[in-house]
């Protein structure tokens, strides 16, 4: 048992470390200086699943344990919004203000099997928690993050820093 906790705390860890460099959020991008449609929609949608993988983290760990709910609500709501994204996607929705890179609709079809992917270990993520498999929880947490960053380091343009700093 004692090997399991230690376990579970340094994963749990981890995860806590290394989940801003794979959120989808960012919080200083003003969206206003989008176009409404796709390009605004699809970014307001990864705004919001940045804040449920935000409050996935967080019910790792906190100060009562687990809390198996709220990863199963907020998995299931990625699931949910994971499979709208290839339609946030149509053929040239472009902008300079969008951190999408063309090659999206290049690799068309890898572009759709990350947000299948995505979809997938969200709800195989949902189901563990809905039934408590504290054990599983964990790896899955790390395998839907995995998928965000895995489809971020092809398909959208690396944050610009700051100017000035």
């Amino acid at each position: 048992m004692r090997g399991t906790a230690t376990w579970l705390a340094t994963l749990s860890l981890s995860v806590l470390v290394l989940a801003p460099g794979v959120i989808t959020a960012d919080e200083k991008h003003d969206h206003s200086k989008l176009p409404p449609g796709p390009i605004r929609d699809r970014h307001e949608l990864m705004e919001t699943q940045g804040e449920e993988a935000e409050n996935i983290n967080m019910a790792l760990s906190g100060a009562e344990g687990m809390d198996t709910g709220i990863i199963q609500r907020d998995a299931q709501a990625i699931a949910v919004s994971a499979a709208r994204i290839p339609s946030l996607f149509p053929k040239g929705s472009t902008d300079p203000n969008s951190r999408a890179l063309p090659v999206i609709w290049d690799k068309w079809d890898d572009f759709v099997q990350h947000a299948k992917d995505l979809e997938h270990d969200a709800q195989s993520l949902s189901n563990a928690a809905g039934q408590g498999l504290a054990e599983e929880i964990q790896g899955k947490v790390k395998k839907m993050m995995g998928a965000c960053k895995s489809c971020h380091d092809q398909f959208r343009k690396p944050k610009e820093e700051e100017k000035g700093k």
